[in-house]
């Protein structure tokens, strides 16, 4: 089916989507109909890693980091729109995810009078969840090891990312597929660095190249996690 019937954590995203509406002063009922269009877009086939489970755990993350590091992110609000749109689009055989989820939340940002330099804002912070190597700064450096907190987490929490994953790309055979996601994990596990803020470095940095050792490791041995 081309919708999930109930999504996971609906309720807490759109719960979660009103407080930000209500501390940005937006619109009240355009506001609940976008959250409800995200949560609706977040659930689309075929995801099954970027999806509102993966959405929701950006969005704990970030407020971890909020608790934990009071003052470190200089615009808490643009970091909190691009989690919620930086995967609004996602079909696995398109190159252009990134910038066309950028470009629906500058067209919602903007169509509803929030300022531009917010949307500006907003839209980078998206295109640098590409993952590209090189430096970011700042907030982008925030958002970004947000996204890549998966690579940390517990080994059962990681072989589940992979196996979810490799279901996204059901349509790749699979000796491509190998060849493919093995380029990934090696270009990840060859940067000095996995993450750029000293916060997530030291939580997760280790944990995450043991992952992707055994990842790659398994992918060189023709399996993928059972």
């Amino acid at each position: 089916m081309p919708w999930r019937r109930q999504p996971a954590h609906s309720a807490e995203l759109l719960a979660h989507w009103q407080t930000l509406g209500q501390a940005l002063g937006a619109n009240a009922p355009a506001w609940r109909k976008e959250g409800r269009r995200l949560v609706l877009s977040w659930s689309r086939w075929p995801r099954a890693y970027h999806d509102t489970t993966h959405l929701w755990a950006c969005l704990r993350h970030l407020q971890v980091v909020l608790d934990e590091q009071p003052g470190a992110l200089d615009n808490p609000h643009a970091v909190t729109l691009a989690l919620w749109y930086h995967d609004a689009i996602y079909w696995p055989w398109s190159q252009h995810n990134e910038e066309r989820s950028a470009d629906w939340a500058s067209r919602f940002i903007l169509g509803h009078g929030l300022p531009s330099t917010l949307a500006q804002t907003v839209h980078q912070h998206i295109l640098d969840t590409r993952h590209t190597p090189g430096p970011l700064t700042g907030d982008a450096q925030w958002v970004v090891d947000i996204d890549l907190a998966i690579l940390g987490q517990s080994d059962t929490v990681y072989r589940q990312f992979e196996r979810n994953v490799r279901r996204e790309y059901f349509f790749v055979r699979w000796p491509r597929y190998v060849a493919g996601r093995s380029a990934v994990l090696q270009g990840f596990l060859d940067r000095p660095r996995l993450y750029g803020t000293d916060w997530f470095a030291h939580r997760y940095e280790a944990r995450a190249r043991t992952n992707l050792g055994h990842a790659l490791a398994a992918l060189r041995d023709g399996t993928l996690y059972a």
